[in-house]
């Protein structure tokens, strides 16, 4: 493990799930700040994430696709459609069926914060070579798969 200035090792026998959770917790804390002096959380960031393939869905769908409770989500959407960044429909089949979609604004905001990110981003992975990083993702893309559904099939909440 390399250690950049004024960082801790986590140290040989540590266990790996206290490792991961921990050096997690951290960028995460820094990916929330960045998203904080936008006024966004990381779960906003993560809705506008779940859309951005432009489909509609119903707020179930992407609540579930998220691994959040949909009466989480429609707070989360309140925010991102206040800023015309989401846009929410009642379905033709179903009024009590919510539909939401990406809006051109959402897309391009997305893409602002990806970028504003890369700044968080850029300090998760100092003194990593662009090899490491590409290691490192693949191994928590691993990782990841591993435990990415909770039991009984659900998946797990992305943010």
């Amino acid at each position: 493990m390399r250690k950049g200035p004024a960082t801790r090792s986590a140290g040989a026998g540590e266990p790996l799930g206290f490792v991961i959770a921990s050096v997690g917790n951290a960028a995460a804390l820094a990916f929330e700040s960045a998203l904080a002096e936008e006024g966004l959380h990381p779960r906003h960031f993560a809705v506008l994430r779940g859309l951005r393939d432009g489909e509609e869905r119903t707020q179930q769908q992407l609540a579930s696709s998220l691994g959040i409770p949909a009466s989480r989500l429609v707070g989360l959407l309140t925010l991102l459609i206040d800023r015309e960044l989401v846009e929410r429909r009642e379905s033709p089949d179903d009024a009590r069926v919510k539909l939401v979609r990406l809006r051109a604004e959402g897309r391009a905001e997305l893409g602002r914060l990806i970028r504003l990110a890369g700044a968080s981003e850029r300090r998760l992975t100092a003194g990593l070579t662009a090899g490491d990083k590409a290691e490192l993702r693949r191994l928590l893309g691993i990782v990841h798969a591993n435990v990415a559904a909770e039991p009984g099939g659900r998946p797990a909440r992305v943010w």
